[in-house]
C-alpha cells in the first residue's frame, strides 16, 4: 500500500522496509481448531502505529477485518474493573502469572479462581460478572465500549461466534469448572456466550493500533479524545499484559521485546509502549504458543531498532526547567509610582522565576522542586510558569501541593502561572496562588514582597499601596506629573485639564479611535491592552501596561496624530486628567513655556517608557 504524501516520513519508510523484509517470513500454521479461523488468508500482513498525539503509520493489509479473539481479554478485564470494582474482580480472578497455555484450566488451588484474566478460565469468569452486572445490555455494553477503544463502530463477527460457540467444548468445561467453584454464580451459558462473542468482534490492524494507543494514553484514544477508562485501570491492564499477556511466552518476551502486550489466534498481535505509542500487527500464521510469528518479529525488531524497551529507559536528559532568573531581570507590566518603585526595586531579588517544560511526572517534578529548594535560600516569591507543561500527573500535583504548604509554613511563597490546562487539585488551584499570565503572576510577586515589606496583611499592605484603594480616594487638585513645574506653568497646564470619573471595566480607549485625548490618572488603575497577534488567538488580549496616579497613556498616538493601537480599560473605579487636543492647541499658542515644559515632562516619561521596555525585550531573547 503506497503511503500518502502525509504520511511518507522517516517513520512510514521504516516501518515499509520492516513489513518488506518480514512478509517472505512464513513459518507457523492459520489456527483451524476454529473452523471459521481456517479461513484465513495466510500471506495477510499489517503493521500500524499510532502514536500518543493521535498519528498513524500504516503498511500492508491495515484494513483488513479479522476476529479480535484473546486480544480482547485485557479490555473485557478493564470493562469489569470499570464496572465492578478492582476489589470485587480480585475476588472472582486473579493477577499471578500462570506460565500456562492460553486454554489451560488453570485455577487457584485453594480459592478455586482462575489465575489471572489473561487465559481463557479468567477471561470467561470476567465476562460472567459483566454479563450478571446487567444482563439485558450486555453486548450491547461490551459493543459500545470496544468501539470507543477503537474510535468506530465494531461489530461481532457472527460466523466466527457461531464456529466458536459450536466447537467451544473445552470453554463450556472451563465455565462449569468455575461454576462449580462459585466464581460464576448464575447459570454459566450467558455468560460463556458473551465471551464467545467479545472474541468475535471484527476489527482491522488500524483498529487494534488504536485501541493500544489508548492504553497508552491512560485510557484516552487519541484521535477521538474520548475517554472509556481511567488512568487507574489502564495501568492494571498494562501491568496483566506485561506479566500475563503472552501466555507460556511471557517472560521470553518481556525479556526480548520489554512492553505489555496481547495477542489472538485470530492472528493479531498488539503491543504498548506506555506515554508514546501503540503497535498493531496482522498476520494469521501462528507459532506453537499461538502467537503470530509475523508479529512477534514485528514487535521484537521495532523494540530493538526504536529503543522501546520497557526497562531500557534513558535517564532524564532535558532539564524540565527550560530557564530561570530572578525578579532583577524581569518584571511585571504593571508600573509603580516612584514612592513605591523605590521601596520595590532593592526587593525585585527576592522574586525567583522558574519556566518548566515538558511532562512532570515524578522525576521530572523531583528536579523541578530540586530547582525551587535551590532558590529559596534567596527568594522569598517563586513563580513557576506551567504554560509549557504537557501534562502534570496526580501524583505530580499532590507534591506540588505539599511544596507550596511547606513553603508558606517557611513564610515563603509559591505562585503558578498559565496552569489553566492542567487538572490543579483544589488545594492548590486558588485565586491567590494561580494566575492566568506570567505578567499577572509577577505582578502579584511584586505585590507580596510590598506586604512583606510593609509588615502588615495583604489587606493592609493594599491600603498602604498608592492606587491601590484610589476609587474611594479623592483625586488632587492637579495632576502629581507637574508637582516640580513652577506654579505658573503648572496652573496654565492644569486649567485646560478636565478631570473625568470611570466606574470598573470601563473601556476608556478603544483601538481605531481617533487619538484626540491625552490621558493623566489621577485614582485608580487603568490597563492597557493589545490584541495577540498569533495563530488560534482571535479575541485574546495581551495586557501590555498598567497605569496608575501621576502616570500618563495615550502620548504616543496624541502626538503622532494616529489612531489608537490598544484597548484601555479601568481596573476598578478611578478618574484622569484629560488633556483635549484642542486645549493643548490653545496651550502651545497662549503659553508656550507651559507647552513646552509639558512636553519635556513627557519626553522624560515616555523614554522612561521605552528604556524599560528595550530592556525587557533584550532579556527576553535570554529567557
Amino acid at each position: 500500500m503506497a503511503p500518502s504524501p502525509v504520511t511518507a516520513t522517516v517513520i512510514q519508510s521504516l516501518v515499509e522496509e520492516l513489513h518488506a523484509r518480514l512478509s517472505s517470513q512464513r513459518e507457523g500454521k492459520v489456527a483451524d481448531y476454529i473452523p471459521e479461523l481456517a479461513k484465513a488468508d495466510p500471506e495477510d500482513f499489517g503493521i500500524v502505529l499510532a502514536t500518543a498525539d493521535g498519528r498513524i503509520y500504516a503498511v500492508g493489509h491495515t484494513d483488513k477485518p479479522f476476529t479480535i479473539q484473546s486480544i480482547s481479554k485485557p479490555f473485557m478485564y478493564g470493562l469489569a474493573l470499570r464496572l465492578l470494582s478492582p476489589a470485587f474482580m480480585k475476588a472472582k480472578v486473579g493477577v499471578e502469572p500462570s506460565g500456562d497455555a492460553f486454554n489451560a484450566i488453570s485455577l487457584d488451588p485453594h480459592s478455586g479462581i482462575p489465575r489471572n484474566p489473561m487465559i481463557n478460565a479468567g477471561a470467561i469468569a470476567t465476562a460472567a460478572q459483566v454479563w450478571h452486572h446487567d444482563p439485558k445490555q450486555a453486548e450491547a455494553i461490551t459493543l459500545e465500549f470496544f468501539s470507543t477503544l477503537a474510535g468506530r463502530r465494531l461489530e461481532v463477527d457472527q460466523a466466527v461466534y457461531v464456529s466458536e460457540r459450536d466447537t467451544g467444548h473445552r470453554n463450556r468445561a472451563i465455565s462449569h469448572l468455575l461454576r462449580n467453584a462459585a466464581v460464576i454464580e448464575e447459570e454459566p451459558e450467558p455468560g460463556l456466550d458473551l465471551y464467545f462473542r467479545q472474541c468475535s468482534i471484527r476489527v482491522t490492524c488500524r483498529d487494534l493500533a488504536v485501541m493500544a494507543s489508548t492504553l497508552a494514553c491512560q485510557g484516552r484514544n487519541p484521535l477521538t479524545q474520548a475517554e472509556p477508562l481511567d488512568p487507574l485501570i489502564t495501568t492494571r491492564m498494562l501491568a496483566l499484559m506485561g506479566s500475563c499477556g503472552m501466555y507460556d511466552f511471557a517472560g521470553q518476551w518481556l525479556y526480548d521485546v520489554g512492553m505489555p502486550a496481547k495477542s489472538g489466534v485470530g492472528g493479531g498481535v498488539m503491543a504498548v509502549v506506555p506515554g508514546r505509542l501503540g503497535i498493531a500487527v496482522y498476520s494469521p500464521r501462528l507459532d506453537d504458543f499461538g502467537n503470530s510469528v509475523r508479529g512477534i518479529a514485528v514487535c521484537r525488531e521495532l523494540s530493538q531498532i526504536l529503543e522501546l524497551h520497557l526497562y531500557d529507559q534513558s535517564p532524564l536528559q532535558h532539564s524540565p526547567v527550560r530557564s530561570s532568573y530572578l525578579g532583577t531581570e524581569r518584571r511585571s507590566r504593571r508600573w509603580r509610582s516612584a514612592a513605591e518603585a523605590a521601596r520595590l526595586d532593592p526587593l525585585r531579588s527576592g522574586i525567583a522565576v522558574l519556566h518548566a517544560q515538558g511532562v512532570l511526572d515524578f522525576a521530572a517534578l523531583e528536579a523541578v522542586l530540586s530547582r525551587i529548594d535551590g532558590v529559596t535560600a534567596e527568594a522569598s516569591v517563586i513563580v513557576v510558569d506551567l504554560g509549557q507543561v504537557n501534562q502534570l500527573s496526580p501524583a505530580s500535583s499532590a507534591l506540588l501541593q505539599r511544596q507550596a504548604q511547606r513553603l508558606e509554613g517557611a513564610g515563603l511563597h509559591l505562585l503558578l502561572c498559565r496552569s489553566d490546562h492542567l487538572k490543579l487539585p483544589e488545594g492548590l488551584a486558588t485565586p491567590l496562588r494561580c494566575h492566568a499570565s506570567l505578567d499577572l503572576a509577577l505582578e502579584a510577586a511584586e505585590d507580596r514582597l510590598l506586604e512583606s515589606a510593609a509588615g502588615g496583611s495583604p489587606a493592609e499592605a493594599a491600603s498602604a499601596t498608592p492606587g491601590a484603594a484610589a476609587g474611594s480616594a479623592a483625586p488632587p487638585s492637579a495632576p502629581l506629573l507637574l508637582a516640580s513645574l513652577e506654579p505658573a506653568l503648572r496652573q496654565a497646564i492644569a486649567e485646560r485639564l478636565e478631570l473625568r470619573h470611570y466606574s470598573a471595566g470601563t473601556l476608556v480607549t478603544e483601538r481605531q479611535q481617533p487619538s484626540d485625548e491625552l490621558f493623566i490618572v489621577a485614582t485608580g488603575r487603568f490597563s492597557i491592552h493589545l490584541p495577540i497577534q498569533r495563530p488560534g488567538s482571535s479575541g485574546r488580549l495581551a495586557r501590555v501596561a498598567t497605569f496608575s496616579e501621576g502616570m500618563v497613556f495615550g502620548d504616543a498616538a496624541f502626538f503622532s496624530g494616529q489612531r489608537r493601537m490598544a484597548d484601555v480599560v479601568s481596573e476598578g473605579p478611578g478618574s484622569c486628567w484629560l488633556l483635549h487636543r484642542n486645549a493643548f492647541e490653545q496651550l502651545k499658542q497662549q503659553h508656550p513655556h507651559a507647552a513646552i515644559a509639558l512636553l519635556s515632562l513627557l519626553a522624560v516619561d515616555l523614554g522612561d517608557k521605552l528604556a524599560l521596555c528595550g530592556q525587557q525585550l533584550t532579556l527576553l531573547e535570554d529567557l
